[in-house]
């Protein structure tokens, strides 16, 4: 297994390894850059608690940085379309296009994927910027259930990339992300309930109440 390091960028400053010098991966989508990497030595160095470069290396924007993408080698016998391996064809795509506001933010789920041995939820999230500080962007928590009663919590895997092309100004971002989940729904499923929740929300003094959907399909 071996991983696409072309396009990584710094998990610090978001430049990508054609901007820099050097580019080091660390696990999974984490990178530095030798810049960063000066930056953080330099604060290690000094004994002042809140030193100048530590504030500002702590008041940068978010980076939305997402997981490499995975090259598997597939055994011999792989059949293309069956759902092995990285980048395979869905076998089916629901499209959903529901949308649902939850005070000053937009859950808008755009399709479902099915491949043949997880299923996918494609979605995008419209909410106010984070503010300077986030060292990453929090997913959105899901919890699926369908008509049979089977359940599934969390995901697996899945992407999370920032759209500021899509947003309708400074007072909004676009975040495109899908979740992924492990087992299709059986052949007697054809309902399924999905709910979301924004985790950082919850710390809020009113928590917001989950979105909530129905999808048949």
């Amino acid at each position: 297994m071996s991983a696409d390091r072309s396009m990584a960028r710094c998990s610090f400053c978001g430049r990508s390894s054609s901007e820099v010098r050097r580019m080091i991966a660390g696990p999974g989508a984490a990178n530095i850059c030798d810049e960063c990497l000066r930056l953080c030595d330099d604060i290690l160095q000094d004994t002042t608690p809140f030193s100048e470069k530590a504030l500002e290396l702590a008041s940068r924007p978010p980076v939305v940085v997402t997981a490499p993408q995975i090259r598997e080698q597939l055994p011999n016998n792989a059949i293309v379309g069956s759902g092995v391996g990285v980048g395979q064809e869905p076998l089916r795509i629901v499209n959903v296009e529901s949308e649902q506001k939850q005070q000053d933010m937009t859950l808008l789920l755009h399709r479902i994927q099915f491949y043949a041995t997880h299923f996918e939820l494609h979605y995008l999230w419209i909410r106010p910027p984070f503010t300077a500080g986030f060292a990453f962007v929090p997913r959105l928590i899901f919890s699926i259930t369908d008509n049979t009663g089977t359940q599934w919590l969390g995901e697996r895997g899945g992407t999370l990339l920032a759209r500021p092309e899509l947003a309708s100004g400074p007072n909004h971002a676009v975040y495109q992300g899908n979740a992924r989940f492990q087992k299709v729904p059986s052949p007697e499923a054809h309902m399924l309930t999905i709910r979301a929740v924004d985790p950082i929300g919850q710390f809020d003094e009113s928590p917001p109440t989950p979105w909530h959907f129905e999808v048949t399909f």
